[in-house]
């Protein structure tokens, strides 16, 4: 009877744990329905399945969600729970989720007052490489019935970290001039060396781990 006690307190601090730092919608209820289900075609998820994901909250604490998405609309979580759905708030600082082709990816929440939603750090150093999945709606029309209708389109954005300041940047040479100037001639070398692309995300990388390994 002891052991049967002790297992059930441990179970509901490690639930009441849960729901003090990974709050859910208002009041804690579940996302309404027309909200969640519309007749906008396309995906606004990065996942379109529930996939079980790791998060980390702002107090350092780690959970496994079961049921979890990522809604690149609302640049929130949500999970399914009793036929509901959910919407983790703000308490989330970082977050490891698949995607569509089962491949981790690991999202941040950066400590900088430009910089919203969740973002991927993928070439780091001085000068860090980010990448934000964001969808928009836009019109389009069927070819054949001339409908107008609305559609979800996914969009990647990348933005440069330097010093915890957070820019856009649109991959072209142009652009890695302005940003990599300090050690330009460097860079143009490798890049020509390599035959590398900048507008290929693979080949983008490089160009900054390339840098990144300079000395400053």
């Amino acid at each position: 009877m002891k052991k049967f006690i002790l297992c059930f307190l441990f179970a509901l601090a490690a639930y009441y744990s849960f729901a003090q730092n990974v709050t859910v919608g208002p009041s804690a209820k579940p996302l309404l329905k027309s909200v969640v289900k519309t007749s906008v075609q396309g995906s606004p998820y990065f996942n379109e399945r529930y996939t079980s994901g790791k998060i980390k909250t702002a107090s350092q604490k780690e959970f496994t969600i079961n049921n979890l998405k990522y809604n690149l609309e609302t640049q929130q979580l949500e999970y399914a729970e009793n036929d509901q759905i959910y919407a983790i708030q703000d308490s989330v600082q970082s977050f490891t989720l698949v995607d569509s082709l089962g491949k981790e990816n690991v999202f941040f929440k950066l400590n900088s007052e430009n910089a919203t939603g969740f973002y991927k750090i993928i070439a780091d150093g001085k000068i860090a490489l980010l990448k934000k999945y964001t969808v928009r709606k836009e019109e389009n029309q069927d070819w054949y019935t001339k409908k107008t209708g609305t559609k979800n389109v996914q969009h990647q954005v990348y933005f440069t970290n330097q010093d915890g300041i957070i820019k856009n940047f649109i991959p072209s040479i142009k652009s890695i001039n302005a940003v990599l100037a300090d050690n330009k001639n460097q860079v143009m070398k490798f890049i020509k060396n390599e035959q590398l692309n900048p507008k290929q995300e693979d080949d983008l990388i490089r160009i900054f781990n390339f840098y990144n390994t300079l000395k400053q």
